[in-house]
């Protein structure tokens, strides 16, 4: 990037004093103050959806994210090297840890804040690039069952140490993903998407740990790149998830991040049933399958064994926790 220097001071008008690299992008010290420049595989007219949804929430009260900084074209991205690259200012602080209550707190109420400054943020530029995953979570759902069971029937034919491991448990899986499947197809998915289709949003698709920096009172939302147009409970199940599985699916610890939420932003009867759906599917058995058979390399039986092992001995926790679920509400 040092030799490249030249080239983003031109593109952003600025003066660099100095670059040093973080995680997969860079920092600069600027006359400007801190930035952030990283690669991107996006295309540009995906670029240009993000910057059209990061101004919104912007302009809506939710300024606790990195928005693109313009170059000099007006631009949000540039081409350094032929190579599109983004800048943002650079975000101070830790990268949420879920494991600890009081960031998984603010991840939710952040999320939900982002949720409300959305509403109303519909993307009808003709000719540009408008993500829509409206209405396709059953299908993929369905695509991941079905999978589930074709590789059953591989690991019949198979049997190796990962397969027994597998036949020894996808039966209960199975059971999961059908209840699952069962509730997905209800009525109230079909009206929680034309709800959200009718008045519009964001969401962020990628609600993940790298993406929320906490610093003090201060909780900012990164990694856009992946949002569009979904149910906002597809970000909530993702938290939810994602804090679940670092306390064996403490019942009390959801109620804990659903209050931070709902505080602000209610959900509906419908969405409640929705994401009973979602945390139903035994997402991390499918994944952790699905690896393994698309893998066949010959460290992968001992490290998905590993992995496989670790989501049955979540199972039962699992299982007690969508017994409970319904208390929660």
């Amino acid at each position: 990037m040092l030799e490249s220097k030249e080239q983003v001071e031109s593109a952003y008008g600025l003066s660099i004093s100095a670059v040093r690299s973080c995680r997969a992008g860079y920092i600069l010290d600027t006359d400007s103050g801190r930035k952030y420049l990283k690669p991107c595989q996006c295309s540009e007219s995906r670029i240009l959806y993000v910057h059209d949804a990061k101004q919104y929430l912007y302009d809506n009260g939710f300024t606790s994210l990195d928005t693109y900084c313009l170059a000099v074209d007006r631009r949000p991205y540039s081409f350094i090297d032929g190579r599109l690259y983004l800048l943002t200012p650079f975000v101070d602080g830790h990268e949420c840890e879920f494991g600890d209550d009081g960031d998984a707190v603010r991840a939710a109420y952040a999320l939900a804040a982002m949720h409300k400054a959305g509403k109303g943020f519909k993307y009808d530029k003709s000719g540009d690039y408008a993500p829509n995953d409206l209405g396709r979570i059953s299908e993929s759902l369905t695509r991941r069952y079905d999978e589930i069971i074709r590789m059953r029937r591989k690991a019949e034919r198979e049997k190796g140490a990962f397969d027994y491991i597998y036949l020894s448990c996808v039966d209960r899986f199975i059971d999961l993903a059908e209840e699952s499947l069962d509730l997905i197809r209800g009525p109230e998915y079909r009206r929680v998407i034309e709800k959200t289709a009718r008045e519009g949003g964001i969401c962020h698709r990628d609600y993940s740990y790298q993406n929320i920096i906490i610093k003090g009172q201060v909780t900012t939302i990164t990694g856009f790149e992946s949002c569009g147009q979904e149910i906002r409970i597809y970000d909530l199940v993702n938290l939810l998830r994602r804090k679940m599985r670092k306390c064996d699916w403490d019942i009390k610890k959801a109620s804990m991040l659903l209050e931070a939420y709902s505080g602000l932003e209610p959900l509906s009867r419908d969405e409640v049933v929705v994401m009973k759906a979602l945390l139903l599917f035994p997402q991390k058995f499918w994944r952790v399958a699905n690896r393994y058979y698309n893998s066949r390399r010959s460290w992968a039986q001992r490290n998905f064994s590993g992995m496989l092992e670790e989501v049955i001995n979540e199972y039962d926790h699992h299982v007690r926790f969508m017994k409970q679920y319904d208390t929660l509400f």
